[in-house]
């Protein structure tokens, strides 16, 4: 054991000028380095001959190496070994790695000993480097200060690479120059030779300190122009430890740390470092999969995975062994949603935050890197996936939109001619099993919310489970709820021309045997499903306003599309009267507002195909609409004509004016001009749905109760349109809560304004207030319930064709419901259905099992107050009519049927089957 204070005494009478906090007041080198050596010499009694071999024992240096070190040559080569041996003393006799308060040292002190580390590796270091690296201007200084000598760099390297693992020497990067100074004399005496030490000191810097130092160290001594076996050296080094685990992780926080250099610059770096052709197929293996763990990691940080993205896209564009790895990497990453390892009813297959990972890191790789991403081809076999998540996701999560614009992204890399349409027609036809290469998700697995809120969970549903992924109720939605209108125009008129060549396709047409079921749902699939989509996404698309300009630029593809609409029509004897009504809507105006387009040849063709269908068609609406478009073709505008159009458009500009006042305004006088029964506008009727339905999102109360009433004044004209819509945007999930519960208001107020005669859409009607009363929004089912209850007091007459549902979704209500609003709702039902009966006679099977519910209700106690107060409005009307009913029959002699009410315990006879409608008991 030694004394260390005396060392430390040593060392706070020494002055180091290349100390790194001392650098700044660099003055007088020569000097403070002769002072320090006598200031040693005359304190330390060991003789240096003897400091020097003590520590080339302990550094494993050979006698030949020891005996190349003359400490009395030069007075620098002596003022190294004489500091190294007092560190090498210190470090020897205190235990840094103890937390014992005898092996302690002050702050002071511990300064002291960084300090003289400091100065030690200049001299020992970064004085005896290779002469190229003289070149660089952070080692230009250090030239010629130390004759170099590889035996004394060796024994430097050793005393540096022991005394790194005392980890309170590294406050505050202390020595993150000496790690520098290090590697750079580790490769200069590597160039002479190689040793198992200086392998040894290479392996310890990359695997106990900093790998992101390790790298930038390498990168900064790479920078310097230097001799071919020194540049060779460094190159390999980093290769090497770049295919090493946490190697591109480490070389991206290198880079990263650079100052005042952009995140793209950095990107374009780390790729061409990355992707390179001189690698090995197994070390380009390797690095993809490191590529794919770092981007996991930096999801949320989009300058570092601006790296990795560039990364993986010039990896993929070096080979197709790449490509392949690249794909079956993505493929495996949807596995768990595609074909799940197992199938048990009620299994998580995977919770919120990870399915929000693996959506957002698609978006990362396919879409929001500012340099280069993944080939948007590599989409494409996801589409059906993606649009499946979309559709079972709820629209305010951010995911939402991500998944929009992975879609958005694809669809719009491809080729309009070719790629988009057999995309969209593989689409809608839903090849998978024809198709191997689709995605989607297994039939069980839905999509639910989880107990946390704004929380979802993917789980396994029950075997016999169906759920309805309609691609043409999906993707119109995903793009008119977006800002990519120029896609939106793309996709609208390839649908619009896959009509034309369905009606034109005679294949499926007749078939002369079906053998199997499979057969059959092909042909019903081909022949009628297939059209139906592409009619309900035509219809949907085309209410988006801002597609009518994008549509102006490609008037030339309509026209064309048009004129083979007109073609097919004349030819086959279907119906495409929807079809032609909205694409001539759809082409006035356009033409309105645009005189190139009416002067077009294009444009003067269609007359001979529009005489034709104005003689050949026996729509009023088709009629009407033909003639205004032959009118604005000939040019020759009517005075009286023009006024009716300008009614209709001054009604139409305020309607979409920002203020409320005004729209409400516009409203009315379309009111009118549809009571009026007013051509021109009963020629746009699809533009007037387009219209009301957008000012029914409008926050504004008087503006969207008016906008109800513009729905029922539309119903007089086109009944089975304006319901048929509003179901599907009622029963839409990718809209607004509250603007799917205004328009489930709107349905019911344009039911009512048709009374009775709203029998003839109770199927739309019912089905969309019955498939809301299963919605797991409480909100949403409630206002569905009630909705539910004002029809059935509207259609009591209708109800035996679905009261066994009816009762079922009450029942179902009421014993699993949580939404205690929603239960009134549903009690409701029942008692407004009560109302709605003229004839109880007619009812008779009905009454009984909604009298034992109500009566139910009525006798608990701990029930919901207004519950209870439905169910006794709903008994005392059934009382009421059963007394009327009776006294109705006593005053009427020729009554020959006999009315009996029996009591509650009254003993009946099982023989008697059919019990009159009054044996309520």
């Amino acid at each position: 054991m030694i004394n260390t204070a005396k060392y430390f005494a040593l060392l706070e009478s020494l002055k180091f000028s290349k100390a790194l906090a001392n650098t700044s007041n660099n003055s007088g080198t020569t000097d403070a380095l002769e002072i320090n050596l006598r200031i040693l010499e005359k304190y330390t009694k060991l003789e240096i001959s003897q400091q020097l071999h003590e520590l080339c024992q302990e550094y494993q240096l050979t006698d030949d190496q020891e005996s190349s070190i003359d400490p009395e040559a030069e007075s620098t080569i002596s003022y190294i070994v004489r500091l190294q041996h007092v560190l090498h003393s210190i470090t020897r006799n205190i235990n840094f790695h103890s937390d014992a308060k005898e092996d302690l040292i002050s702050v002071a002190h511990l300064k002291l000993c960084i300090q003289a580390s400091q100065e030690l590796s200049y001299y020992s270091l970064r004085c005896q480097l290779h002469e190229d690296f003289y070149k660089s201007p952070i080692f230009r200084e250090a030239r010629e200060k130390v004759k170099a000598n590889s035996s004394l760099l060796l024994l430097s390297i050793q005393f540096f690479i022991n005394l790194l693992p005392i980890r309170q020497y590294h406050i505050a990067n202390s020595m993150e120059l000496v790690q520098r100074d290090l590697l750079a004399a580790i490769v200069s005496l590597r160039v002479q030779k190689d040793s198992p030490q200086l392998d040894k000191a290479i392996a310890y810097l990359w695997q106990y300190e900093s790998k992101a130092d390790f790298f930038r160290h390498i990168l900064l001594l790479k920078a310097t122009p230097l001799c071919a076996p020194l540049a060779q050296l460094l190159h390999r080094q980093l290769l090497g430890k770049l295919n090493l685990p946490q190697g591109f992780t480490s070389l991206v926080e290198a880079l990263h740390q650079t100052p005042n250099v952009s995140s793209s610059r950095n990107a374009e770096i780390i790729a061409n470092i990355v992707a390179r052709k001189e690698f090995s197929l197994l070390a380009q293996e390797k690095m993809i999969l490191q590529v794919f763990d770092y981007c996991k990691i930096y999801l949320q940080n989009a300058d570092k995975m601006c790296a990795g993205v560039l990364s993986l896209r010039r990896l993929y564009d070096l080979s197709d062994i790449n490509q392949k790895q690249i794909e079956e990497i993505l493929s495996k990453h949807w596995k768990p949603l595609c074909n799940p390892e197992d199938i048990i009813n009620g299994l998580i297959l995977m919770e919120h935050q990870g399915l929000c990972n693996r959506i957002l890191l698609w978006q990362q790789l396919f879409c929001c890197s500012t340099v280069a991403c993944l080939p948007s081809s590599l989409l494409i076999p996801y589409l059906p996936l993606l649009l499946q998540l979309y559709d079972g996701l709820p629209v305010d999560l951010p995911v939402s939109s991500q998944l929009s614009a992975i879609i958005l992204r694809c669809l719009d890399n491809r080729e309009m001619e070719n790629e988009l349409p057999a995309i969209l027609q593989k689409l809608f036809k839903w090849e998978i099993e024809k198709e191997p290469p689709w995605k989607s998700l297994n039939p069980r697995i839905i999509i639910l919310p989880s107990i946390n809120a704004n929380q979802i969970q993917v789980k396994v549903a029950h075997k016999d489970h169906e759920v309805d992924h309609d691609i043409g109720r999906i993707l119109p939605g995903l793009l008119t709820s977006s800002s990519h209108h120029s896609l939106t125009c793309k996709v609208f008129l390839t649908l619009l021309g896959f009509i034309g060549k369905h009606l034109n396709d005679t294949s499926s047409a007749s078939v002369d045997f079906i053998s199997s079921e499979a057969e059959l749902k092909d042909f019903l699939h081909s022949k009628y499903q297939l059209k139906l989509d592409l009619l309900f996404a035509l219809n949907q698309m085309v209410a988006h306003q801002p597609l009518r300009a994008q549509i102006s630029l490609h008037t030339k593809e309509l026209l064309h599309i048009l004129k083979d609409l007109l073609v097919h029509r004349s030819r086959k004897k279907e119906t495409t009267d929807q079809i032609l009504l909205l694409v001539l809507n759809l082409l006035q105006e356009i033409l309105e507002d645009s005189e190139n387009i009416q002067l077009s040849e294009a444009c003067k063709e269609l007359k001979e195909q529009l005489h034709q269908l104005s003689i050949q068609s026996s729509n009023p609406l088709i009629q009407q609409s033909v003639q205004s478009l032959l009118t604005i073709i000939h040019g020759a505008w009517r005075p009286r004509e023009f006024v009716k159009i300008q009614h209709f458009q001054k009604a139409r500009s305020l309607i979409e004016e920002k203020q409320s006042h005004m729209q409400v305004y516009g409203i009315q006088m379309m009111i009118d001009l549809l009571k009026k029964r007013d051509p021109a506008t009963l020629a746009q009727g699809q533009l007037i749905i387009a219209l009301a339905l957008t000012t029914l999102k409008d926050k504004d109360s008087y503006t969207f109760l008016n906008c109800v009433r513009l729905f029922v004044a539309l119903v007089h004209v086109m009944e089975s349109d304006v319901l048929d819509k509003l179901s599907d945007e009622y029963l839409s999930e990718t809209d607004q809560l509250d603007y799917r519960l205004v328009v489930g208001e709107a349905i019911l107020k344009v039911a009512q304004e048709l009374g009775l005669l709203c029998y003839r859409y109770k199927a739309v009607l019912l089905n969309c207030f019955m498939h809301g009363c299963r919605s797991p929004v409480h909100e949403f089912r409630m206002s569905a319930f009630a909705n539910l209850a004002q029809l059935c007091r509207l259609l009591a007459f209708q109800v035996q064709n679905f009261f066994h549902e009816l009762l079922q979704l009450v029942n179902s209500e009421l014993t699993t419901g949580g939404y205690v609003p929603a239960k009134r709702a549903a009690v409701l039902v029942l008692a407004e259905l009560l109302n709605g009966m003229e004839n109880l006679l007619d009812y008779q099977e009905m009454l009984l099992p909604i009298y034992r519910v109500l009566k139910a209700i009525e006798a608990e106690e701990s029930c919901d107050p207004q519950m209870r107060q439905h169910a006794a409005n709903g008994l005392k009307t059934l009382n009421e009519k059963c007394t009327r009913l009776i006294q109705s029959a006593l005053e009427e002699k020729s009554l020959q049927k006999q009315i009996k009410v029996l009591g509650i315990k009254d003993k009946v006879s099982p023989q008697r089957k059919n019990r009159h409608i009054l044996e309520l008991n």
